[in-house]
């Protein structure tokens, strides 16, 4: 019988997002090495009325994460069987008792605890009271207790000690650093549209208060003589102060289409209010792409060390300071781009390319690497 791995995770892996990019990763990584994976999340799980209940039935949308939790575990649970080697649970999803004859793992991808905090400004009191308390420290912590428990930073792992008292190992992301790799710029440009002969800036992400849009609106107006390019999923650009001629949106670009931007551009922006990660960040600087950044999982990483240090803004308010990194890598884009490819890849490569990636996950948990 062919070996099987089990993950538990909210959401399909086929949605965007973070963690259903990681599962994505994962399951192909385990595929190719002679492993069948299965997946269970709340679309092919739960109850049709508990997949996505109206968040105006309070009670409905405060049970839908644990009922989520126990129709996930339980659908793994009978489906276990004596070739499965690991269940690798994710998010709030994970705190169902499998029994011990089988290895389990959490993942933890960031807090809700931490994220309520950062963005609390933005969102209802109950919103921030569900996030920090039900989602937090009840699901979260529930999901890892007892398990090895792993960390997609070090960011994340302080967290989870911090709020939960759980200690874990950070393991990082696999990133594929040959799709996202350096590219010809002038051809890239050429291929997007973009003119040669101005400076190109880069944000991609989304106009959630989470991800800092307001700085990258402020920065759009400050700046006119860089062409600003939007690649954005879900809700375009709202700021009244802005119109089509200041930016160029691509509006939820495929994933074949992210090393042509990072490549196009002089520089990327991650403002966020909180990143217990940011793939953008090392997808960016896997392309050779200085990044300008607030502190996150990979920008505290990756950005840790001069001269590159400069451009780790500490205050996701500090316009200035984001002014003067901008203006910085503008005095000599390519001069920052070397920096980027010579000392910063070569590290990215080390720890986030799949198969170093599927060697360190391997020993760490015990499996076969197949």
């Amino acid at each position: 019988m062919i070996s099987e791995v089990f993950i538990l995770t909210p959401e399909p892996p086929d949605r965007p997002g973070g963690v259903e990019r990681f599962v994505s990763t994962f399951m192909s990584l385990a595929q190719e090495h002679g492993y069948n994976v299965r997946v269970f999340h709340r679309e092919n799980c739960a109850p049709a009325r508990w997949k996505s209940p109206c968040p105006s039935n309070k009670v409905a949308w405060f049970l839908a994460g644990l009922l989520q939790g126990y129709y996930i575990g339980k659908a793994a649970q009978q489906g276990l069987h004596p070739a499965v080697q690991l269940v690798l649970s994710n998010s709030t999803i994970g705190w169902f008792p499998l029994g011990d004859k089988v290895k389990q793992v959490h993942f933890y991808h960031g807090t809700y605890r931490g994220q309520a905090e950062a963005i609390r400004p933005f969102i209802t009191q109950r919103g921030y009271l569900k996030l920090k308390w039900w989602d937090s420290m009840v699901l979260e912590r529930w999901s890892g207790k007892g398990k090895q428990v792993l960390c997609n930073s070090d960011q994340t792992r302080e967290e989870v000690r911090k709020f939960f008292r759980i200690h874990g190992t950070t393991i990082w992301y696999p990133l594929d650093t040959k799709h996202f790799c350096p590219i010809d710029r002038a051809k890239c440009r050429q291929e997007l549209g973009l003119a040669e002969n101005r400076p190109v800036g880069l944000f991609v992400g989304s106009t959630h208060p989470q991800k800092g849009f307001t700085i990258i609106s402020f920065l759009i107006r400050s700046f006119p003589q860089i062409q600003w390019v939007l690649a954005l999923r879900g809700a375009t650009a709202t700021d009244r102060d802005l119109n089509e001629k200041d930016f160029r949106l691509f509006q939820n670009a495929s994933y074949e289409q992210l090393p042509l931007l990072y490549n196009a551009a002089d520089f990327s922006l991650c403002p966020s209010r909180y990143e217990p990660f940011g793939y953008v960040v090392a997808e960016a600087l896997a392309c050779g792409i200085p990044v300008i950044a607030t502190p996150g999982g990979a920008s505290r990483l990756f950005l840790g060390s001069p001269p590159l240090n400069q451009f780790l803004i500490k205050d996701p308010d500090d316009r200035e300071a984001f002014v003067n990194a901008v203006s910085e890598i503008l005095s000599d884009p390519e001069g920052y781009r070397q920096v980027v490819l010579k000392t910063v890849r070569p590290h990215l490569e080390e720890l986030m390319a799949p198969e170093n990636w599927w060697r360190r996950f391997c020993m760490t948990v015990g499996l076969n690497e197949g």
